[in-house]
């Protein structure tokens, strides 16, 4: 795609004219084909698939438990901003001081200490930040959720 795009990351919403609740036709009319489309199963027969659009450096995720609409975003290019802020590239130390200024509840979510991958996340942001080797790899962006914590509320 050469159509320039907004490249601000909104916490449950998406990013430009992407945003989270759309259905995969929707996002193909928006963005034409996906680079690669892959589908990962899992034991309960649940599946997601997957648009990969690496020109944009995003990844579009749709979920059976969605009913197919989009449910998370996961952001890889250092084009994209939160807040204003460059994130994606930082080295760890530069990310938690600049996410602690973003967020008041930036915490570390999980630790893969053997593969050397950590997950910080803001839980009241729908947002998942995935260090890899010590520096922001992606960032993920995920719906809010009625107090059943199961049912999304898509944004308008």
């Amino acid at each position: 795609m050469t159509k320039i795009m907004k490249t601000e990351i909104i916490p449950y919403f998406g990013f430009d004219k992407i945003k989270l609740g759309l259905t995969l036709e929707q996002v193909e009319l928006l963005l034409g084909n996906a680079s690669e489309r892959n589908k990962e199963t899992y034991p309960d027969n649940s599946f997601d698939i997957i648009l990969k659009y690496h020109s944009l450096g995003v990844d579009l995720t749709f979920s059976t438990d969605d009913n197919f609409r989009l449910g998370t975003i996961t952001f890889y290019s250092k084009d994209f901003l939160l807040k204003g802020k460059r994130l994606i590239g930082l080295k760890e130390i530069e990310f938690v001081m600049k996410s602690n200024l973003i967020f008041s509840d930036i915490e570390l979510d999980d630790e893969l200490k053997e593969l050397n991958y950590k997950d910080y996340a803001s839980n009241s942001n729908g947002i998942s930040f995935w260090i890899n080797n010590g520096i922001v790899e992606s960032i993920s962006i995920f719906p809010n959720y009625k107090e059943d914590d199961e049912t999304p509320i898509w944004p308008n």
